[in-house]
């Protein structure tokens, strides 16, 4: 497999070197690395700031993003900035075990291209391991080395690590002798590790450990939950920040069985002789409170008798049962939900197959008789269906490749060798296929994903749960009900990982060249319920949401504004009626019971004289709160959907649909960059000649004295001293090597480029402040890169369509690729769509504001662009609004227009300033390229103060002048 650095997880282990920067690994102290936190948290926002008095730093990262691979790094940039060599993993599985020494497997080549070292792993298993821990682990304190534990190793009195040993030469037990050596702790999965005996000797410890979780318990759920919540974060990647990241697969699901409404008794409150029923219509889970005698209309009217302790009784002779957690599935339903998966494991697979993806899918099955047992029901009737509908599929006209990836279904003898099961306790086995499967399933990754392998049908008891996981499930089966500590989250995590090809590349959204709907074509999984899961969609978005810190950019909720408003319950009342009723940016939904936001918030507010007075001092926080949530993502895409039934969508209007696809015909072209005389030596001369401008002040030691006030659990500084200059002058040189090779890594720059300009730089700027002056140039370098190529940079127009030209042809598109927010009402006549769907108050004005002339020239129709990419050196560029202009002679005007939510240009930011530069190239070269076609194309950025009127004169006024 190929592995790359993924900024996020950089950004993870960035934060903890920073954080412990200062920290004494000498001594280990609680009070010390409280005082590191509280440091940190003054330049650094993270959602929870909850500190405690233990040596713990939390990092929360959604399944599927690569907790393993981040906290292996980590131990490599532990030893290289910190000089650590003794690191433990705690596992509470054996699988997650397996998962942990695969991976240090599969990156050892990797980890030693990066830092020129390995890290060795000692597994305790037995009294032979055991040897080893003491022998080497213990005794070679130089050696850069992980002793990898279940919480079982250690949590009884009686186990071996537990007892002294005689080649240790003293009285301590062997895990004394370990804890002696200060290790670094890694617990992966924290939330499995909770109880009290393996704490009790985990404690024993006493040096820096690091909680890696998906979940962690929010306080007040379970009496111990305070104690193992979130705290000391230092990262936070949640379920919800993952999936806008583009960092996990969309999640589909689809729901097999009877279309009945499943009805339950929720409960019965016998004081006020009333009952509660819970049924589901169209994937939402409804509640209804009937006392005796009243008549039920999803009962066709017929009126409660009587309800004992689990059931309900009615006048029709129905009787409705108590709901639980477990269901059975009798062998027609179980038939169903097979026939599903396969049918959409071989729709997805020719797709993938073409791209060189191997695609799996995962079962839940009740029972391993089911699988393995002498009348193996779930086994046989797979292997039916599969042989039937692969008959099928066979008769299509398919690609001959993929024929022949089919043929390898069948072994020699004519058995089907598509599926194999793994279940808890599979160490060994009598038949040498179905142990070969089962160690191929666990610990053979990389033969499990190559398409010489004709195994891709996985079966499991809920063994395969934390720390296995497979990045090409793409349908996971849920064929039986699971217990209750096993989470809806936790079961679709096995699939949430980002695919792989057959060379092992990732195939992530800079893969796809950033390109939402090419990317979510492979990436997402497709999960197969029964119906006799009430609400499976609803509760895991429930749960996405529970446990996440940052929360759905469409829902608002009063948890998030008492942060905001300090608790003041009357305040945060009033504010939510003024949102809700005043401005109708918030509606109450009733079914998820959340607050919906319905319009952009922080346009709405930003000026309302109301609402500053209102907030007061805190109004500032709460506007700032806003912009970022409305400003997180650019992902439109819902991460949970049905699988079911098809996403809303925005009706084209047919009279405009002619004249807008001409016009998108001729501005959707496929085009490449081009470089023509690129001038190196101008930018690295220009690049030495601003940094050697610049001012980098010498960095000074600093003396304070703290003190602990434990009454108010706060850290006062009582003094602080500057000592003098810091003199890097001996170990900048003899590092110098070494700090251009990192940054050459960490900026991305070729070394002799790099080099280059370093050789022309006043050297002693980097003796006064390294990391400065490295900050510094880096900033130069990108900004007289940028400024180069926008001079050298040329497009290359294609005669080849673009795959998106048909996008209109179906007189819908989805909604999401239009916008987050609906209103209701009237566009503009001239306006392609039929509805008002928008991002932004400033779209929400263009998409209503009423223009058929512009001075002499008629427009004839706008629109908003669900989908226009335009190649640039930084990511793809993606305008907002295209016109289409006609004047009185017939010439034909194409209007690009980004628009821009700033009442200024200086509020632009640099980054996107620069995008917009690349834009106006690729437009004026498009135009000159239509010029014969008596075409003219314009693009131009649109700002909050300017008219479309005042917008298209300027420009005209501008390609007049020129």
């Amino acid at each position: 497999m190929i592995f790359e650095k993924q900024d996020y997880q950089q950004s993870c282990i960035d934060n903890i070197t920073s954080l412990l920067a200062n920290f004494d690994f000498t001594t280990h102290n609680p009070q010390e690395l409280k005082a590191c936190l509280q440091d940190f948290y003054q330049h650094n926002v993270m959602p929870v700031t909850t500190l405690s008095e233990k040596l713990n730093v939390d990092i929360l990262m959604e399944t599927g993003t690569g907790k393993t691979f981040t906290y292996l790094n980590l131990i490599f940039e532990l030893n290289k900035h910190f000089k650590q060599n003794k690191f433990i993993i705690f596992v509470p599985r054996k699988a997650i075990l397996e998962s942990v020494k695969q991976n240090i497997k599969l990156t050892k080549d990797y980890f030693y291209s990066e830092y020129k070292k390995h890290l060795k792993p000692y597994i305790y298993t037995d009294s032979k391991s055991q040897s080893q821990i003491i022998n080497h682990y213990i005794k070679n304190e130089d050696e850069l080395s992980v002793l990898i534990l279940t919480n079982s190793a250690i949590d009884k009195k009686d186990n071996l690590l537990n007892k002294n040993n005689e080649n240790l030469f003293n009285t301590k037990s062997i895990f004394e002798n370990i804890a002696a050596l200060k290790p670094i702790s890694i617990i992966d999965e924290p939330h499995l590790l909770k109880g009290e005996a393996f704490n009790r000797y985990f404690s024993k410890l006493n040096s820096l450990y690091f909680r890696f979780g998906a979940t962690f318990p929010k306080e007040g759920k379970k009496p111990n939950d305070k104690e193992f919540a979130l705290s000391n974060m230092i990262y936070c990647l949640d379920s919800i920040s993952a999936f806008r990241a583009y960092l996990v697969k969309q999640v589909k699901v689809h729901t097999i069985g009877s279309s009945s409404t499943q009805i339950f008794l929720k409960s019965y409150h016998a004081r006020d002789k009333k009952a509660i029923f819970s049924y589901t219509q169209s994937g939402i889970e409804k509640e209804q409170e009937l006392r005796l005698n009243e008549s039920f209309s999803q009962l066709n009217g017929a009126t409660l008798l009587k309800v004992e302790k689990d059931k309900a009784y009615f006048s029709d002779q129905s009787i409705l049962d108590k709901k639980g957690e477990s269901y059975h599935l009798d062998e027609d339903e179980l038939t169903a939900l097979l026939g599903k998966a396969i049918d959409l494991h071989f729709e997805k697979e020719q797709r993938l197959f073409a791209k060189g993806i191997k695609a799996l899918s995962l079962f839940f099955i009740p029972n391993i008789a089911d699988f393995r047992g002498e009348k193996p029901f779930i086994k046989s009737t797979f292997e039916e269906l599969y042989k039937a509908k692969r008959e099928e599929l066979l008769k299509k006209d398919l690609d001959e490749n993929y024929r022949a990836y089919l043929a390898q279904d069948f072994d020699e003898s004519g058995n089907l060798q598509v599926h194999q099961g793994y279940f808890s306790g599979d160490k060994g086995s009598k038949d040498d296929k179905e142990a070969a499967g089962v160690k191929m399933i666990l610990e053979e990754k990389e033969k499990l994903l190559s398409l010489n392998t004709p195994l891709r049908f996985i079966f499991s008891v809920w063994a395969l749960q934390e720390g296995w996981d497979n990045p090409n499930i793409f349908t996971l089966a849920k064929l039986t009900s699971s217990s209750s500590d096993i989470s809806i989250h936790q079961q679709v995590g096995r699939g949430l990982r980002l695919c792989v090809n057959d060379k092992g590349k990732r195939i992530t959204h800079r893969f796809m060249d950033f390109d939402d709907d090419s990317f979510y074509r492979l990436n997402y999984l497709d999960i197969i319920v029964s119906a006799k899961e009430s609400n499976y969609i609803g509760n895991l978005q429930k749960e996405i949401e529970d446990s996440s810190y940052i929360l759905s950019d469409k829902i608002l909720s009063k948890e998030e504004l008492s942060d905001l408003l300090n608790g003041e319950q009357d305040l945060i009342d009033d504010f939510m009626y003024i949102l809700r009723k005043d401005l109708e940016l918030i509606a109450y939904d009733k079914e998820k019971k959340a607050y919906i936001i319905q319009a952009p918030i922080y346009e709405s507010i930003k000026d309302d004289d109301k609402i500053k007075e209102l907030l007061g001092e805190s109004f500032p926080k709460v506007l700032e709160f806003f912009k970022a949530k409305e400003s997180q993502s650019t992902n439109k895409h819902d991460q949970v959907e049905s699988g079911d039934k098809e996403p809303d969508q925005v009706t084209i209007r047919p009279n405009l649909a002619k004249d807008f696809k001409e016009l998108w015909e001729k501005i959707n072209q496929k085009a490449k960059i081009t470089y023509q005389d690129i001038k190196e030596q101008d930018i690295i001369d220009q690049a030495a000649k601003e940094f050697n401008k610049t001012n980098i002040e010498k960095e000074s030691y600093t003396y304070e004295r703290k003190r602990y006030d434990a009454q108010q659990n706060i850290i006062i500084t009582e003094d602080s001293i500057t000592l003098g200059d810091i003199d890097y002058q001996v170990s900048f040189a003899k590092d110098m090597q070494n700090l251009l090779l990192d940054f050459s890594k960490e900026a991305k720059l070729p070394l002799r480029f790099l080099l280059q300009i370093y050789a022309k730089c006043d050297k002693e700027k980097f003796k006064n402040s390294p990391k400065k002056a490295f900050t510094t140039l880096r900033n130069i370098i990108k900004d007289q890169i940028h400024h180069n190529l926008l001079q050298c940079i040329s497009y290359d127009f294609s005669t080849a369509k673009n795959e998106s030209e048909s996008i209109f042809s179906s007189g819908t598109l989805p909604r999401h690729t239009l916008g987050r927010y609906y209103e209701s009402g009237k566009p503009a006549d001239n306006y392609l769509y039929e509805e008002i769907i928008y991002d932004s108050k400033i779209e929400r004005i263009i998409i209503t504001e009423d223009n058929e002339k512009v001075d002499s020239k008629t427009i004839k129709v706008f629109a908003k662009l669900p989908k226009l990419i335009i190649p640039t050196p930084y990511k793809h560029y993606e305008p907002d609004f295209a016109y289409f202009l006609e004047d009185s002679n017939g010439k034909k005007i194409f209007f690009v227009c980004e628009s821009k939510g700033y009442d200024d240009e200086n509020e632009i930011s640099k980054n996107e300033m620069q995008k917009i530069k690349y834009a106006e190239k690729f437009f004026t070269q498009l135009s000159k390229k239509l010029e014969n076609d008596n075409i003219q194309i314009i693009f131009k950025k649109r700002i909050n103060k300017q008219t479309l009127l005042e917008c298209l004169r300027q420009t005209q006024g501008e390609n007049n002048a020129n």
